[in-house]
C-alpha cells in the first residue's frame, strides 16, 4: 500500500476505507488486501453492477443515501473501482440532487474527464478523501515490457511509437483512451463506447491496440484497464497484439490475460510514456 496511506493510519488507527463497488474482480482483490492487512473498510455495492457481497446496496443516482451510509459507518477514505456504464436519467432519478449535480457537469463538460473532476469535488465537498486502488494493490499496474512470452519484433518499434502519442493526443482531446494502429496508420479511435466496442468493429489481423492514460486523467478515479476480455476480444479478431502504458494502467488478472494472448500467439507489453 502506499507510504502516504500507512503513515496516515499509524496516526489515526481508526481510519476506515469506503469501497464503492461496480462491476468485475477488482472491488473483491481490495476487499481480499483489507483483510489481509486489518484495513477497516465497508463496501457499497452499486446495484445493476457489482457482483461483491456489498454491506449497502445503492443505485448510482442516489448519492445522499451512499454519502449518509459512509458517515454513519464513519468512513474517512472512498475507492471508487469497477466498472460502470455512464449514468442515465433512469439510473440518476429520484435523488433531486445527484440529477441535478451531473446534469451540470455534463453541461459544462465536453468529456469524461471534467465530469469526474467534477465528482471528485462534489466527493471531497462530502469530507472524504478520494483513493486510487493502484495505493493499496499497486501490483496491478501495467509493468515495463512483456508480459507474454512473444515481444513484438523491432520493426514495429515506430509504429508503436506512432500509436502511443496517437493515444496520448486522443486522451488529451478528453475523447479516449485506446487507438489502433495498422501498417503504420491510426485505423480507430476510441469513442463513447469504450475500448470494447471499437476492438469488436474495428479489430482485424495483424493491428495492434494502443491504451494510454489521459494526459489531465485523474488517477485516482479512472485508471485505464486491460485485462483477460480484452486479451480475448483482440484475439477474436486475430490482433497483433496490445501495447499499454507502463504504471499507468491497470492490469487485471495478469496471469489469465498473458495466457490468453499466449494462446493466440499475441504480445501484450508495456511502455514508459514517452517515445521508445
Amino acid at each position: 500500500m502506499s507510504a502516504e496511506w500507512q503513515a496516515r493510519l499509524n496516526q489515526n488507527p481508526a481510519m476506515k476505507l469506503g469501497i464503492i463497488a461496480g462491476g468485475g474482480s477488482l472491488p473483491s482483490q481490495l476487499v481480499d488486501h483489507c483483510q489481509k492487512h486489518n484495513i477497516e473498510y465497508v463496501v457499497v455495492g452499486l446495484e445493476g453492477f457489482a457482483e461483491i457481497e456489498s454491506d449497502f446496496y445503492s443505485r448510482i443516482g442516489l448519492a445522499n443515501k451512499i454519502f449518509l451510509f459512509l458517515d454513519i459507518k464513519k468512513v474517512t477514505d472512498v475507492v471508487l473501482i469497477g466498472s460502470v456504464e455512464r449514468p442515465t436519467i433512469q439510473n440518476l432519478w429520484p435523488d433531486w440532487e445527484t440529477f441535478i449535480f451531473f446534469l451540470k457537469a455534463w453541461l459544462k463538460s465536453f468529456g469524461d474527464s471534467r465530469l469526474l473532476d467534477a465528482a471528485r469535488l462534489e466527493i471531497e465537498k462530502r469530507g472524504f478523501t478520494v483513493r486510487g486502488v493502484h495505493e493499496f494493490l499497486p501490483e496491478l499496474l501495467m509493468p515495463e515490457g512483456a508480459i507474454t512470452k512473444i515481444m513484438p519484433a523491432p520493426k514495429f518499434d515506430d509504429e508503436i511509437e506512432l500509436g502511443f502519442i496517437a493515444a496520448k493526443k486522443h486522451g488529451e482531446a478528453d475523447k479516449g483512451q485506446s487507438v489502433i494502429i495498422l501498417n503504420g496508420n491510426v485505423i480507430a479511435r476510441e469513442g463513447k463506447s469504450g475500448t470494447s466496442a471499437m476492438i469488436r468493429e474495428h479489430g482485424r489481423k495483424g493491428a495492434i491496440l494502443v491504451k494510454a492514460c489521459k494526459p489531465q486523467q485523474d488517477r485516482n478515479l479512472d485508471l485505464p484497464t486491460i485485462g483477460p476480455e480484452t486479451a480475448q476480444l483482440c484475439a477474436n479478431r486475430k490482433m497483433r497484439g496490445i501495447i499499454a502504458e507502463a504504471g499507468a494502467t491497470l492490469l487485471v488478472d495478469r496471469a489469465k490475460t498473458a495466457q490468453i494472448a499466449d494462446q493466440h500467439q499475441m504480445f501484450i507489453m508495456g511502455i514508459k510514456n514517452e517515445p521508445i
